[in-house]
């Protein structure tokens, strides 16, 4: 006979909803994953196209889990074994609405005002749901999977009477004022970053209004990519591995001086100031 934990995976698999599965998961055991301190103030909401919704309790707490998402993500990744979220979005004032509830679905409105429990499924709908797990035995893992293929049918539902249409770079369907699905507009800003980046190696004093005519991007997006630079090469001189070249990089990023105007003065006093403040 086979154990239960072995035939689970595969029921999973075969069903088509591992991933479904997995987002679920992080609900399940998102005080292990996270622990109890973080779990008292936040709690997860939904997860669309690798990106997780999480209702934080109060805007303190907010900022404060903003400035650990990157080891957030990482632990839930790990916990699942899987890169299933790529981003979180923390939404201050939410967490009285779904903490230590079992259909947290039903009680929020997370789709421009579409609330799910407002979505009826018909006779047909219920009957392919049930179709899809009438060989699972396990009456508790049944009930699990049929909650998640609920939830995925009623998300599509949902989608279609609300004239979503699909992802102009994927099939993920997006809501009828967008263009571009979640995940995509990720890949593209990171994608805009890095260029950027690569242009504030070559050209470190250039500012936005002149980048912009080479790389279309945002004010935000340049900022982003200008701290991403500036953060790396800072912890690089703290380590004390960082050579002249990327220090000089570092002063016209910092001060927006031209490579002219650098001397070993103006980096020697720039290298104390900035390990003072560290």
């Amino acid at each position: 006979m086979k154990k239960m934990e072995d035939v689970i995976p595969v029921t999973i698999r075969n069903l088509g909803i591992q991933k479904k599965y997995n987002a679920e998961s992080i609900t399940l055991h998102w005080k292990k994953i996270v622990g109890d301190e973080i779990a008292t103030h936040a709690y997860p909401i939904l997860v669309q196209s690798g990106i997780l919704v999480v209702g934080v309790n109060n805007s303190v707490w907010c900022h404060h889990l903003s400035m650990m998402k990157e080891s957030i993500i990482s632990k839930i990744n790990n916990f699942l074994a899987e890169k299933l979220i790529i981003d979180i979005r923390f939404q201050a004032g939410y967490l009285k609405n779904c903490q230590n509830q079992e259909n947290t679905e039903e009680n929020i409105d997370s789709y421009g005002n579409y609330k799910l429990n407002k979505v009826k499924l018909d006779d047909s709908d219920i009957e392919s749901i049930h179709k899809m797990v009438d060989h699972v035995e396990d009456k508790y893992l049944k009930q699990r999977l049929l909650r998640i293929i609920r939830k995925d049918f009623t998300l599509k539902k949902m989608k279609k009477q609300n004239n979503w249409h699909q992802c102009a770079s994927c099939t993920i369907l997006c809501p009828p004022d967008q263009n571009h699905c979640n995940v995509c507009k990720l890949v593209k800003k990171d994608k805009v970053i890095k260029e950027i980046i690569h242009t504030l190696k070559e050209i470190p004093w250039i500012r936005h209004h002149e980048l912009y005519e080479h790389i279309p991007c945002t004010d935000e997006e340049f900022h982003q990519a200008k701290y991403t630079l500036v953060s790396s090469i800072g912890r690089a001189i703290q380590d004390g591995s960082i050579d002249k070249f990327n220090v000089m990089i570092f002063i016209m990023l910092t001060t927006g001086a031209k490579l002219e105007a650098i001397n070993d003065a103006v980096i020697n006093k720039t290298l104390d100031k900035f390990r003072r403040k560290k």
